[in-house]
């Protein structure tokens, strides 16, 4: 079988997937939890900074989560972002036919905020990396109409917020990227990966995961 594709950096963008009265939703209940969060930086979200590498609020979600049910408000937009990007790069679909190269969407993803020049993602960075070796593919939804969005130096782009705006591309070295900075007000994001799935071919072989991270705990192993 041969694949026909022009030139592309794999970087797509798409609009009108997720409305503003869902993106609103969302930053609704991530706000909500801030009430009942811990080990923050004043009693609210959960609060990251990194030796100054990334500084934001952020909360993990679950897809499966009922209750806190960002999910459902997201997944619409991403089935149908990755089907536009699948229809493009036929390989991603054609490859979940391979029994050793099969991936799916990982079961949880990041809501983060962005708030005032102190914040932002401040080191050029990419997905796949030791920490996280299976991750292949990532999404990301704006979900406000940010000033400061995020850039990738080698494919000489700046992503510019918009409410649903959703972008796709590789987890690979070959499009590292960090947010625009200073960060300019607020910015909300939602943001999760696909990931290859390891494989076994015994279900008495133990297979070791380096570097396995708690967003990688739900990734389940192929029987082949």
């Amino acid at each position: 079988m041969f694949w026909r594709m022009s030139l592309s950096d794999f970087l797509e963008t798409y609009d009108g997937f997720l409305s503003e009265k869902k993106s609103k939703e969302v930053l609704r209940v991530f706000e909500s939890l801030g009430e009942v969060a811990t080990d923050s930086k004043d009693q609210g979200l959960a609060y990251f900074n990194k030796g100054r590498q990334k500084v934001c609020t952020s909360l993990t979600f679950s897809f499966e989560d009922t209750v806190n049910a960002c999910g459902p408000l997201l997944e619409s937009c991403i089935e149908a972002g990755l089907k536009s990007y699948m229809d493009k790069y036929e390989f991603l679909r054609d490859i979940n036919q391979i029994g050793g190269s099969r991936w799916r969407i990982c079961p949880t993803y990041n809501i983060q905020k962005y708030e005032g020049e102190k914040e932002g993602y401040f080191t050029l960075h990419c997905e796949h990396a030791a920490g996280y070796p299976f991750r292949m593919l990532v999404w990301m939804i704006f979900l406000n109409d940010a000033k400061s969005g995020t850039e990738f130096p080698f494919q000489n782009r700046t992503i510019e917020p918009k409410t649903g705006r959703l972008a796709i591309w590789p987890a690979a070295w070959t499009h590292p990227h960090r947010g625009v900075t200073p960060n300019q007000g607020l910015k909300y994001i939602a943001t999760g990966w696909g990931y290859f799935l390891p494989k076994k071919r015994n279900e008495d072989i133990h297979i070791s995961f380096d570097g396995r991270h708690a967003d990688e705990e739900k990734i389940k192993e192929i029987v082949v």
